[in-house]
């Protein structure tokens, strides 16, 4: 009875084989996408060396689709308390122009202290205001070499250094004490 209801009408049985195939396939896809950026901003994270990532209220799990600034006050604050031993402001912004891109503005004496600094295959750290260091797959992907230049949230950068990728995202741009907010990354002392 089977076989001959499906013979009997073989493009409704064409058109269910489609509907259910086309299901499948993007649950897997959708699937497939959070998982990967899930487990990318899980290693980017980790591999800042904070122990705490302090965000407002409001912002999102992926921390860097979130447009929920805090006021640099906060920083400040969070630096009185003891057995912290850095606090380093970061604002951070995703860039959509050839693929799904991460953006840290960074300070980078601060940003040094929580991560112990960057491992540079070329080039060296941010010293002026228009530079940008990248990490060496974004790098290679793009034949990007020091002293390119890149443009990136309507702005042209300079690349000064090319990082090892896993410390923080594909871009790294100067983060200066003019701009009021950001996102503090902490690093605490151990309670030993």
């Amino acid at each position: 009875m089977i076989i001959e209801n499906v013979l009997h009408r073989p493009v409704r049985t064409v058109v269910s084989i489609l509907a259910v195939a086309i299901e499948v396939g993007m649950v897997l896809l959708v699937v497939g996408m959070t998982t990967g950026l899930l487990e990318d901003s899980k290693r980017r994270v980790g591999g800042i060396g904070a122990d705490v990532l302090v965000q407002p209220p409001g912002a999102s799990y992926i921390f860097s689709f979130t447009s929920a600034p805090m006021p640099i006050k906060f920083g400040e604050k969070l630096a009185e308390v003891p057995h912290v031993l850095a606090v380093a402001p970061v604002l951070f912004n995703v860039h959509i122009s050839g693929g799904i891109n991460v953006v840290y503005g960074i300070d980078m004496r601060s940003f040094d202290r929580v991560t112990g600094g960057f491992a540079y295959h070329e080039g060296g750290p941010l010293t002026g205001p228009d530079d940008m260091l990248v990490d060496d797959w974004f790098a290679k992907a793009n034949q990007l070499r020091v002293g390119k230049t890149l443009r990136l949230l309507n702005h042209d950068f300079r690349v000064a250094g090319v990082v090892s990728m896993g410390k923080a995202p594909g871009f790294l741009f100067r983060l200066t004490r003019r701009r009021n907010v950001w996102g503090p990354v902490t690093r605490l002392r151990s309670f030993s």
